[in-house]
């Protein structure tokens, strides 16, 4: 979020699922410290940043390096528009203060990881929300569910024989999706 003239605000999941919040001053003047759009939502970055003595207060962000900038999502824009879809929704569940979710991390990473390549993007949807309402608790595994629950998103390439599974069911899970994120933010 741009804060000021030349400021931003950001949101970023560590590596241990935690949302951390930071200022970026001068970000959008400093090409050496955040040059080359290494804050673009989609990236993976390493940060170096000031930690707020106070609980609730923004970090300070110092300076950010890119680690995989997941190039494939801007080849067309259905797929991008999906990638912050799924950022999105993992934003909405992660909270400040967990460091026990490493499980929304990695599946984040993997999922843009599939998505860059994927065959067929809406495979790579039903199976990240299936995995995401799993681990939430918000679903209960059914047997037309298990492939995708037992596929590691790397292989969602191998569901295609699958897509009328998605035709048949994504509409449902989406709604639910939708449901759990705007409850979920209450």
């Amino acid at each position: 979020m741009k804060y000021s003239e030349s400021d931003l605000i950001l949101h970023a999941i560590s590596t241990q699922g935690e949302k951390l919040s930071f200022m970026a001053r001068g970000a959008l003047k400093s090409k050496k410290r955040f040059g080359g759009g290494v804050l673009e939502p989609t990236h993976f970055v390493s940060l170096t940043y000031k930690q707020s003595a106070e609980e609730g207060k923004l970090h300070v962000l110092q300076e950010a390096t890119l680690i995989n900038d997941f190039a494939g999502l801007r080849t067309d824009y259905d797929r991008l528009e999906l990638a912050l879809h799924i950022l999105e929704c993992v934003s909405k569940v992660s909270q400040e203060g967990d460091r026990h979710s490493e499980f929304l991390f990695n599946l984040l990473g993997h999922t843009l990881r599939a998505l860059e390549t994927a065959q067929d993007p809406l495979i790579v949807k039903m199976h990240f929300y299936l995995k995401f309402l799993l681990q939430q608790g918000v679903v209960d595994a059914e047997p037309w569910m298990a492939p995708f629950l037992k596929t590691n998103m790397a292989d969602s390439n191998q569901l295609v024989s699958y897509r009328q599974t998605v035709d048949d069911e994504l509409k449902n899970v989406e709604q639910m999706v939708r449901h759990y994120i705007v409850n979920a933010t209450l």
